[in-house]
């Protein structure tokens, strides 16, 4: 997994490199490598698929973890955001169901 570092603690350093060379915005190596990381995880995107209505509420399966449930704009399950699958284009094992 990438490292994701803090932007404002890492334009603060230029900021602060910049104050003493005096004209030149400069970032040490040593500071990027030193940059504030956080833990986080790569965003799942998927798509409602296999819509039906059940008691008045639109349901549909997860085309991540193929779970069923009322639609809303994530899966309670996997927590994939739903909004058309990875670059918006459905996982090709879904396409056609």
């Amino acid at each position: 997994m990438d490292d994701l570092i803090s932007r404002k603690a890492l334009l603060e350093k230029a900021w602060e490199a910049d104050t003493q060379c005096g004209y030149v915005q400069v970032v040490d190596v040593g500071d990027i490598e030193d940059a504030p990381v956080v833990d986080a995880a790569p965003v799942v995107h998927g798509e409602w698929i296999e819509l039906h209505e059940e008691n008045g509420h639109e349901v549909g399966t997860c085309s991540h973890c193929r779970h069923v449930r009322i639609v809303d704009n994530y899966c309670p399950n996997c927590g994939a955001k739903m909004n058309g699958g990875n670059d918006n284009v459905c996982p090709s094992r879904f396409r056609g169901q």
